[in-house]
């Protein structure tokens, strides 16, 4: 092989030496691209929470969306049935998680949970014009997830969300 049918032969290979050799364009190349779809039901479920909202009175669609919530949190109830009966250790659970911090006050049974995303909100489904009408799944979501590890329905009140112009979503749950 000449000097020329080696170079032809070996420019396809060529950008892989290049990924191997610059640093971050192995990185670049490996990381997967956001599935188009995320984006379109991101802005589907807006308008649906949107046509919602002026179909239903406001009551109806927090209840409705609490279900939900409550709904998704039971998906992960083998991770939170391990805490059931144990305040203790969900709280310790709780504030190990990322962007997560809790307090309490034991005399009052009131648990304060935060989670700071910054900008973003934890759910999927949420998109840059969901409205703030969504947190009410959230707050079904505590609901649930308190419920499994009080042993009862608490009663959660949402204090402040990101999508209701707040820094950080922070629901007060109280062993009722």
């Amino acid at each position: 092989m000449d000097r020329k049918e080696f170079l032809r032969a070996c420019t396809g290979g060529l950008c892989a030496c290049a990924a191997v050799v610059l640093p971050g364009a192995a990185k670049a190349a490996d990381a997967p691209k956001e599935d188009w779809r995320l984006g379109f039901v991101k802005q589907r479920f807006a308008k649906l929470l949107e046509t919602l909202s002026a179909k239903m009175d406001d009551a109806q669609l927090a209840a409705s969306l609490e279900e939900m919530g409550k709904f998704c949190a039971s998906q992960n109830d083998e991770r939170i049935k391990v805490f059931a009966g144990d305040t203790d250790g969900y709280v310790k659970f709780v504030a190990s998680q990322p962007q997560m911090s809790i307090a309490r006050d034991d005399t009052r049974k009131v648990y304060t949970q935060t989670y700071s995303p910054g900008a973003q909100c934890f759910c999927p489904f949420v998109g840059a014009k969901t409205p703030g009408t969504m947190c009410d799944c959230s707050v079904g979501w505590a609901k649930h997830a308190w419920g499994v590890v009080l042993k009862m329905e608490p009663k959660v009140v949402l204090k402040e969300s990101v999508l209701r112009g707040g820094k950080a979503c922070t629901f007060e749950i109280t062993a009722a």
